[in-house]
C-alpha cells in the first residue's frame, strides 16, 4: 500500500517536472514483450522515442543505434516515462532510437526481477532488430538511481547468459507472445507500416498498435541469445554496493539534511530485498563486488558516471568509478562528481524552469554517445559543464585515491589539500586514516 502512494506521488511530482519548457516529448509507441528471464513469467512494456528521420527516411536497410534506458525510483517507484528529458536529449543530439525500459516493480516483483527485465529486453531488442530497424552493434545502456544500478547490472547477467553459466536461462516462449493483442495508448502515434508491415497506414492514434508481425523469431524459438554489442553505459547516481548499511551511506553525505528521509529509503530496501535471504554481496545487486575480471569483461570500454556531491551514494559510485578505470580493469571513465546537488537533482518538480547543469549533463553525455556510435564530436560537445565549472573529472590520482579508499572502513566527508582530487573522500597512506577538512 505504501509503495502505491508513492508511486502516485511520484507521478504527479513527474507531471510538474515535464512541464517546464522545453517540454519533452510524449512517446511514440509502446511495445509489450514477455519474460523469459523470470521464474515470475509475465511481461512487462518497453517505451519508444524515435528521431524523426524514422518515420520519413526511405533508405530501409538503415539501422539506428539504440539507447537503452532504466528510470530511477528506488526499484519501487517510477515508469518509462519519466526520463522523457533525457530522451529528447539523446534524438535531438545522437539521432538514436531511445528506449525505456518499463521493468517491473517491487515489492510485488523483488530483486532480482527487474534486472531479468532489464536484460529481456536487450535480448529482445537485438532479436527483433530488423523489424525495429535497430543497429545490435550499436547499443548502449542508460539509467538514473536504481535505473543507474541496472545499467551496470544487465550486463553481468547477460554475460553470464552468453557465456551459459547457469545462473540464470531462457524459459520457452512457445504461449508467450503476448504482442498480438496489445492495444496502443490513445495518445502514442504508430510505427510506420514500411516498419510494421501492416496492410494499410493507420490513420488515428486510436488504431490499434499493428505489432503481430513482431513473432517469436528463429533466435527466440531455439532458445539461443543474439548477438549484440554494448558500446557505452551512461548511469547517473546509481547505488553499487549494497554490503554497506544505509547508517553507513548516510555518514558519507556532508549535508545530510539532503539525504532522502529514511521512511522513503527504508520503503525502497524492504520492498526490493525483502526478509534474509538477499545476498547483498551478489553482483546482480551489488556491482561493486563483481571481480575484476567479470566487470572487465562483461563492461564496454567507455563508462559515463555521474554522482552528487550531496548524495549519500556518492561515495560507492565514485568508488566504483575510479575501480573500473584502475588496472586491471581499466574503463575509459567519463563524466564526474557534480557539486552541490543532491540525489536525482534533474528530477525536481519544477514546472517553470530545468537544471543548467543537468541539462548540460545531458548534453556532454550525448557526446560520448554520439562519439561511440561513430558521429564526430567536438571538444565543446564533450566538455559542456566544464564552462559552468560545476563537476570534478575523474583523473588518475583519483583512480590511485580510490583504491586505497576501497581498504578503509571509516566514512566520512574529506578531501585532498593539494587540489589533485575533488572527491569526496581521501585516505592519507601517511597517516592511516581519512582526513579531515572543512565543507566547502
Amino acid at each position: 500500500m505504501k509503495a502505491v502512494i508513492w508511486r502516485g506521488l511520484m507521478a504527479i511530482g513527474m507531471k510538474f517536472h515535464h512541464l517546464a519548457d522545453p517540454k519533452p516529448p510524449s512517446p511514440n509507441f509502446k511495445i509489450l514483450i514477455p519474460s523469459r528471464l523470470s521464474a515470475a513469467g509475465g511481461q512487462f512494456k518497453l517505451v519508444f522515442y524515435v528521431p524523426e528521420s524514422y518515420y520519413t527516411d526511405t533508405d530501409e536497410d538503415y539501422r539506428y543505434p539504440i539507447v537503452v534506458n532504466f528510470h530511477g525510483g528506488g526499484f519501487t517507484l517510477g515508469t518509462g516515462t519519466d526520463d522523457a528529458r533525457w530522451a529528447s536529449a539523446v534524438l535531438k543530439n545522437v539521432d538514436a532510437i531511445f528506449v525505456s525500459v518499463e521493468y517491473r516493480l517491487a515489492p510485488e516483483f523483488p530483486f532480482s526481477i527487474g534486472v531479468e527485465d532489464g536484460t529481456d529486453a536487450l535480448i529482445y531488442l537485438a532479436a527483433h532488430a530488423e523489424e525495429l530497424r535497430i543497429d545490435p552493434h550499436r547499443m548502449a545502456l542508460s539509467g538514473f538511481s536504481a535505473g543507474g544500478n541496472f545499467a551496470f547490472t544487465v550486463p553481468l547477467m547477460l554475460r553470464d547468459l552468453q557465456n551459459d553459466t547457469g545462473r540464470r536461462s531462457l524459459h520457452d516462449i512457445a504461449n508467450t507472445h503476448p504482442l498480438n493483442n496489445y492495444k496502443s495508448s490513445s495518445t502514442l502515434s504508430l510505427p510506420r507500416p514500411a516498419l510494421t508491415r501492416t496492410s494499410s497506414a493507420a490513420t488515428s492514434t486510436h488504431s490499434i498498435l499493428k505489432l503481430s508481425d513482431l513473432e517469436p523469431t528463429s533466435l527466440e524459438v531455439d532458445q539461443k541469445i543474439p548477438d549484440l554489442t554494448i558500446r557505452a553505459i551512461v548511469s547517473f547516481y546509481p547505488p553499487t554496493d549494497f554490503r554497506s548499511t544505509r547508517a553507513e551511506k548516510r555518514s558519507t553525505n556532508p549535508a545530510p539534511e539532503k539525504n532522502l528521509p529514511p521512511f522513503l529509503t527504508n520503503l525502497f530496501d524492504e520492498s526490493y530485498m525483502p526478509g534474509c535471504n538477499v545476498d547483498f554481496a551478489d553482483p546482480y545487486l551489488s556491482p561493486a563486488a563483481a571481480t575484476d575480471a567479470e566487470l572487465a569483461a562483461a563492461y564496454p570500454q567507455d563508462i559515463v558516471l555521474y554522482t552528487c556531491e550531496y548524495d549519500m551514494l556518492n561515495v560507492e559510485g565514485t568508488e566504483f568509478g575510479t575501480r573500473l578505470a584502475s588496472k586491471p580493469i581499466e574503463k575509459t571513465l567519463h563524466g564526474g562528481l557534480i557539486r552541490a546537488v543532491p540525489h536525482a537533482f534533474d528530477k525536481k518538480p519544477n514546472p517553470l524552469s530545468f537544471p543548467e547543469a543537468a541539462n548540460k549533463c545531458y548534453n556532454e553525455a550525448c557526446a560520448q554517445l554520439k562519439r561511440v556510435f561513430g558521429g564526430r564530436v567536438s571538444i565543446e560537445e564533450r566538455t559542456q559543464l566544464d564552462e559552468v565549472e560545476v563537476v570534478d573529472r575523474y583523473n588518475e590520482e583519483e583512480a590511485a585515491a580510490g583504491r586505497r579508499l576501497a581498504k578503509g572502513k571509516e566514512r566520512q566527508r574529506e578531501e585532498d589539500t593539494d587540489g589533485l582530487l575533488k572527491g569526496p573522500d581521501i585516505y592519507d597512506p601517511n597517516f592511516k586514516k581519512y582526513l579531515t577538512v572543512p565543507k566547502r
